[in-house]
């Protein structure tokens, strides 16, 4: 980095429910809406980059929408699928090329 360059920002983007859950006790996340009204699509276009936890990514990283969703939510999963990707994960130790898997030195690797 030069003098001159600014660090990159980390923004956390998490959804939670009030009681501090991410996913329901089988893994269900029908509680999270996504509504067209709050920006989400904004958000995307100032980030580069994505990570995941291994299980978000198994869930999110490669997802790909139903032809029945709206307009938004197809244009929001292009945007998603544009980014670049880490993965954190201690077991999984390859996958398809659309992902960096980081297993070790997390913070030397994010830096």
């Amino acid at each position: 980095m030069t003098i001159n360059e600014r660090p990159r920002r980390i923004i956390l983007d998490l959804a939670v429910t009030l009681d501090g859950f991410i996913e329901g006790p089988k893994g269900e996340i029908d509680w999270c809406i996504m509504d067209s009204e709050m920006g989400f699509i904004d958000f995307l276009n100032q980030i580069d980059t994505i990570f995941y936890g291994r299980k978000s990514y198994d869930l999110w990283g490669q997802y790909t929408p139903e032809n029945e969703v709206s307009d938004t939510e197809k244009e929001m999963w292009n945007i998603v699928h544009g980014k670049q990707k880490f993965m954190f994960s201690k077991t999984k130790k390859s996958t398809d090329n659309n992902v960096t898997i980081i297993n070790e030195d997390i913070v030397e690797e994010v830096n």
